[in-house]
């Protein structure tokens, strides 16, 4: 059953898709009767999906008193009332894979003698918007140092993006480290973490989750799942892993990274992550209502436990905005030490890592005094920014790494501004194994 490993924060794109749905159909109007109904079937559904047994009655008081204190009693919009449901059920829980929503079609769709075929077009449109947004996968590309990074944003079903994962994989496979910016994901289908993980083990022989759910208030079934036997293309199982992390990382995004981390197989590089660990289920309540429930529980083989409620704790603590430059920094200093030519490349790398973290800005007052010809080159002065034009035919667009030195764009060279006795007296070319050309001014 391929829901029972699914991972997903509330979702945004269900919610606002059922809103819009909803809020274009005639407006209703609830009543006191309606709200009481929607409370009891969604109690109901605690008692028979809920995944921690032992928090039932305490979620059934908390509601049912909100509802004789009057709480709900100037809401009418079902929206509205979905809202408040859903921001009490996390409230008493805690649990952030709560949630409820309004749209009538979906008890609709369960009803209708052609449910199978609305089914089979919801899926069709799902996918089409899911190819639009490339499967979750933002970017791939290779860092200066040949440090590999990956962003995406969603583990969607391998069963339909496992040919996209597989070729930002194979894109990134002469990497000598990898990044992946976990930062905005989501979570999602906990097999995509399974697919992308598969790539960085040798030993296919290691179970990655362990997973249970519960029905009607028993146990249901008790399984794991291990590492695949085979991967489309070459893996990347010799190679330092840096996974980065934020608040907003959440579901099937934590699990691989909180798997991958007690395999002693990646750094995690961040903040503590949002700590939603449940697999979750779409439940159709009355009243055209739905819940969103935690109705399974994944275990760490490992820890034997999981982060539900407190997150993943990432192994370097830093602001997510600092998490790639210092991931970046993690994987050439570790390099460098096995690496000598790239020990030596270093202090080629290392300003340009900083510059990006925190920019060099020159005011255009010193832009403007490094105009003049210096051989065959001149730097010109242009729209607030500094350009070396060689020999009055190519131009190079120059940003600052410091107040004298300057990256080209391509970064074969780089010019450098020379100084004495404060006057300017000529530009270096510098390239990247130390060889310095020497341009006097005129």
């Amino acid at each position: 059953m391929k829901q029972i490993i699914t991972l997903l924060l509330l979702s945004v794109s269900i919610l606002a898709y059922s809103q819009a749905k909803s809020s274009a159909k005639s407006e209703v109007i609830l009543n006191e009767l309606n709200k009481k109904e929607v409370i009891d079937s969604l109690t109901k559904k605690l008692e028979e999906f809920y995944i921690r047994p032992n928090s039932i009655e305490g979620i059934k008081k908390n509601l049912n008193e909100n509802y004789e204190k009057g709480v709900y009693k100037n809401i009418v919009s079902p929206n509205e009332f979905a809202s408040k449901l859903t921001t009490d059920l996390l409230e008493i829980t805690k649990d952030l894979h709560f949630g409820v929503i309004y749209d009538p079609q979906i008890l609709e769709n369960k009803q209708n003698n052609n449910a199978v075929e609305s089914q089979k077009r919801i899926k069709e449109q799902e996918l089409i918007v899911a190819k639009r947004k490339n499967f979750g996968f933002q970017q791939a590309r290779i860092l200066e140092g040949n440090i590999g990074y990956l962003e995406f944003n969603y583990f969607h079903d391998p069963a339909e993006a496992s040919e996209t994962a597989a070729s930002m994989m194979q894109f990134l496979s002469n990497s000598d480290a990898l990044i992946i910016d976990l930062r905005n994901n989501n979570g999602g289908a906990l097999e995509m973490g399974q697919f992308i993980s598969s790539y960085f083990f040798a030993n296919k022989d290691l179970p990655l989750y362990k997973y249970y759910y519960y029905e009607s208030g028993r146990k249901k079934i008790d399984r794991e799942m291990w590492l695949l036997p085979s991967v489309p293309g070459k893996r990347l199982d010799t190679i330092d892993i840096y996974i980065l992390t934020s608040g907003a990382t959440f579901s099937a995004a934590e699990w691989m990274s909180y798997s991958l981390q007690n395999l002693k197989r990646v750094t995690i590089v961040g903040e503590q992550t949002a700590g939603g660990a449940h697999p979750v289920d779409w439940k159709v309540l009355t009243q055209g209502f739905s819940l969103h429930i935690p109705f399974g529980e994944v275990k760490d083989p490992i820890t034997k436990t999981d982060f539900e409620g407190h997150g993943v704790t990432p192994d370097v603590l830093c602001k997510s905005e600092n998490a790639i430059n210092t991931a970046h920094f993690l994987a050439l200093q570790k390099l460098s030490i096995k690496n000598k030519d790239l020990s030596n490349n270093m202090d080629w790398i290392i300003p340009v890592i900083k510059n990006r973290q925190k920019p060099v800005i020159i005011e255009s007052s010193i832009l403007k005094s490094y105009q003049g010809k210096y051989g065959k080159g001149e730097l010109i002065y242009e729209n607030q920014n500094l350009y070396y034009q060689w020999n009055n035919a190519v131009s190079f667009l120059l940003s600052p790494l410091q107040q004298d030195l300057f990256l080209l764009d391509g970064d074969d060279f780089r010019i450098k501004i020379i100084f004495e006795k404060k006057s300017i007296i000529g530009i270096k070319r510098i390239y990247p194994d130390g060889v310095e050309r020497m341009y006097p001014k005129q």
